[in-house]
């Protein structure tokens, strides 16, 4: 027992906890630069409409209970860098058990840079989670789980021509899966072919133009868009103007074709706007608006959510807007207010089209109690006003609270 006593024949194995938490709490020296970090985090959440039914349909409220263990790397070697990032969750509901799933979230990607003007990036993600109620098919799940994956597997390259001409093209792969077979209408492997040119006109504008390939295949087992390709011309801009405002856009000018009978080719224009700026320090504002298919809305939330998941969007085109205010009231508390809404046209097996329009307005919180530790709450509203048998209206509340440990 000698070695858990000082010179002085004290114990030492107290100072030793105490130091240690104390370093874990307020984040040591040391790890600063430790490229590893490990943690935990516990939430609670209050569905007022889990199924998301009309309200003379008696909607069904729950408690669930979310349990998650998280961790990342991110490592620069050399010209290269590697980085990763996952979680595995464990979602119970209070009353309706079947519903509980274990989920998980992985994000990973390498970064690669040559000696010359070649530069490249490979990167992967996957999620699985509960899947969304508010999708029209959802309405026929009365037994059994629901549960969604969503997997994106990318690659790009990009080589500089001259100082301010740049030659870039990639590659993607996606999938949408449905555990339930009443909502599988909606699962997609997509195929994704780019290749374009951007050019700098100044030290804060660039434009772009390029060209796009796209290929979905839905289940054989269904007679519904079993497959269609469509070609699109992109033109892009980006606008840096300040180190806290940013202004992307994006117009496409396209060309589909189904394999469905009766359908044959149609052109589309489509396209994305979004915006940063920050005012002061403290405040904060972001928006976008987007017009495309289902199938690009879907992975467009996806690759914002942060390991959140996204909401598969199962409209044939939709016109997506989203408008947020990030407010620091102290070095440790931030305020954030979001506003989205959905304008989407679903079509049935039948071939029939129905509005679906959903709105949705959160407001949340969140305290830092030190470098590794933050709680946070929430509230959110969504409705969505019935327009026929198939897409139904319905109007939901959930209130949210959770405590995140990191370990760095």
């Amino acid at each position: 027992m000698s070695s858990l006593k000082s010179a002085g024949g004290k114990p030492v194995v107290l100072p030793c906890l105490l130091s240690l938490l104390g370093a874990l709490i307020s984040g040591s020296a040391c790890g600063e630069t430790n490229p590893y970090s490990i943690g935990a985090s516990q939430t609670f959440t209050r569905e007022s409409n889990v199924f998301k039914v009309p309200d003379q349909q008696h909607p069904e409220s729950d408690v669930i209970f979310g349990t998650a263990i998280f961790g990342g790397v991110d490592q620069s070697i050399g010209r290269q860098r590697v980085y990763a990032n996952a979680s595995l969750q464990n979602n119970s509901y209070n009353r309706l058990s079947r519903l509980d799933f274990i989920g998980y979230d992985v994000m990973a990607g390498f970064d690669w840079a040559t000696i010359e003007r070649l530069t490249g990036s490979l990167t992967y993600s996957r999620h699985e989670g509960q899947g969304d109620f508010s999708r029209p098919e959802a309405a026929a799940i009365t037994s059994g789980k629901f549960v969604e994956t969503t997997e994106q597997i990318a690659a790009g390259v990009n080589y500089e021509l001259i100082t301010d001409l740049g030659l870039n093209g990639g590659v993607e792969h996606r999938k949408v899966q449905s555990s339930n077979q009443l909502s599988a209408s909606s699962d997609v492997t997509s195929d994704v072919a780019r290749l374009g040119l951007r050019y700098k006109l100044g030290g804060s504008v660039s434009v772009g133009t390029g060209a796009r390939f796209t290929r979905d295949k839905r289940p054989e087992s269904l007679t519904f868009r079993r497959s269609s390709t469509r070609r699109d011309l992109d033109l892009t801009t980006d606008w840096t103007p300040t180190a806290l405002t940013s202004v992307n856009a994006r117009i496409s000018v396209g060309n589909g074709s189904s394999s469905q009978s009766g359908r044959g080719s149609s052109s589309t224009v489509t396209g994305s706007l979004g915006a940063k700026y920050s005012p002061t320090g403290r405040l904060s504002f972001d928006g976008s608006f987007s017009r495309d298919t289902g199938t690009e809305t879907t992975f467009l939330n996806a690759a914002s959510a942060s390991g959140s998941g996204a909401y598969v969007d199962s409209n044939r085109v939709t016109e997506s807007t989203r408008l947020g205010v990030t407010y620091l009231l102290t070095p440790k508390i931030s305020l954030t207010g979001n506003y989205s809404r959905s304008d989407g046209s679903y079509q049935t097996l039948s071939g029939s089209n129905s509005d679906n329009t959903i709105n949705r307005y959160a407001l949340g919180a969140q305290y830092e109690v030190a470098r590794n530790l933050s709680l946070g709450c929430g509230v959110q509203r969504e409705s969505r006003s019935g327009t026929s048998l198939t897409v139904r209206a319905y109007s939901a509340n959930s209130a949210n609270c959770s405590v995140r440990y990191t370990l760095k």
